[in-house]
């Protein structure tokens, strides 16, 4: 995976001064995503439920992410 890293200045027309290129091995498990059982609901409860297991996932992604831009540092 490659970052690009520019330095400017943000209140003129930006302009990139600096460019480096960083190398990062991002471990495999931080790159996979389960696939989501499909929610099948009978019921508000039920509608309620797959909502919360559908954060719950978008959180664990939002947590991934976080790790690898960790790796990046």
């Amino acid at each position: 995976m490659l970052w690009l890293v520019g330095c400017g200045s943000k209140t003129q027309p930006q302009i990139v001064k600096d460019v480096k290129i960083v190398k990062v091995q991002v471990p495999k498990e931080l790159l996979e995503l389960k696939a989501l059982p499909k929610p099948y609901v009978n019921s508000e409860i039920e509608i309620l439920n797959a909502y919360s297991m559908l954060f719950y996932h978008y959180k664990q992604c939002v947590i991934q992410m976080g790790k690898i831009r960790e790796l990046g540092e």
